[in-house]
């Protein structure tokens, strides 16, 4: 029943809304607070994961180009695009007190934000590990690293996102993979704009996520401040955030697989096809969800074929991705006369 620390910290710096929750788990000790953050950026960026080569997930002339700051942050997951239309809460607790299984860490802290998306009325899940989503689509970003004596879990809320300006900064192998990663954007991540016609303010959206913590741990969350140590570790993590030597410190190789959402991914990969009396190279970029051919783009980089690619492209469309599958499929368009 110890309460728990409250750091509503509103709108920060776009290093702040990174460096605080890392600070905080640095300076934890068995005697610290466990610990709730919540806010949200000044200004849009893009933040890769602790694992991640930012040289090989973003278009980096882009973001120059473009004025967008990049990170990389020291808990796993995807790349990211961040900004104020997200409200992101930050829990740190001494790892003594938090669940020792990742799953149960993740469901622990993860069930207070579905429960508030619930009371706005929406069918609010966690699916697979630590994916929130409505309407099974999903509406948020998270991960969880150990730092220190901490565990931390991180996640947002999207009120809006930025659909447009997300695919355009990936990197990928070709346009037709960016265009296969757009729309799997659009059709399986949403936000509260989309989901209603009214969707609540950040500040709103912070009541209801304290509410929900409160009620779900049985411990009440308490307004409270950063010490003096955890303010001088921020500014020490900021320049660390922001430091060359720390962002580019992974070398990580190209594309060829992007993570949209639970169970949907982007692949690109090059086949060699015999056609006839004609053979070449196949580009091949292909969505599959649930382990099912979603959207496939096949493009010849010698010509031959014309648009029998297409045809064959329509045929797989919802086969399983398995080779007999596949081959069956094939054979039932070549003996149709094709």
């Amino acid at each position: 029943m110890e309460p728990i620390r409250l750091l509503d910290l509103g709108r920060v710096s776009y290093l702040r809304s990174q460096a605080v929750y890392h600070a905080v788990a640095e300076a934890m000790t068995e005697e610290s607070p466990d610990t709730v953050i919540l806010l949200w950026p000044d200004r849009p960026y893009f933040c890769v994961g602790f694992h991640q080569d930012p040289r090989q997930e973003l278009d980096l002339d882009f973001c120059r180009a473009q004025g967008f700051p990049v990170l990389r942050r020291q808990v796993g997951g995807g790349t990211t695009y961040l900004d104020a239309h997200q409200l992101f809460y930050q829990i740190v607790l001494h790892h003594s007190r938090a669940p020792q299984v990742v799953k149960t860490l993740y469901a622990h802290c993860l069930g207070p934000p579905i429960a508030a998306l619930r009371t706005l009325g929406l069918e609010a899940e966690l699916r697979g590990v630590n994916e929130p989503a409505v309407n099974g689509r999903r509406i948020a970003g998270t991960g969880a690293a150990r730092i220190g004596e901490a565990s931390v879990v991180v996640g947002n809320v999207l009120l809006d996102f930025d659909y447009a300006t997300m695919a355009r900064a990936w990197r990928v192998p070709s346009e037709s993979f960016r265009r296969l990663a757009r729309e799997g954007l659009e059709r399986y991540l949403t936000t509260l704009r989309r989901e209603l016609s009214s969707p609540p303010s950040c500040e709103a959206l912070k009541s209801l996520l304290v509410e929900q913590f409160e009620a779900a741990w049985g411990r009440p969350l308490v307004p409270g401040e950063l010490t003096a140590r955890e303010e001088a570790l921020v500014a020490e993590t900021e320049r660390r955030l922001a430091s060359p030597e720390w962002v580019y410190a992974i070398e990580g190789r190209g594309r060829s697989t992007l993570k949209i959402v639970e169970g949907v991914f982007v692949r690109a990969t090059t086949c060699y096809v015999i056609l006839g009396a004609t053979d070449g190279a196949l580009d091949v970029a292909v969505r599959v969800r649930d382990g099912v051919v979603d959207a496939l783009v096949l493009e010849p980089r010698t010509g031959f074929g014309g648009p029998v690619w297409d045809m064959v492209a329509a045929t797989l469309v919802g086969c399983p991705l398995r080779r007999e599958a596949l081959r069956e499929r094939i054979v039932r368009l070549e003996q149709s006369g094709v």
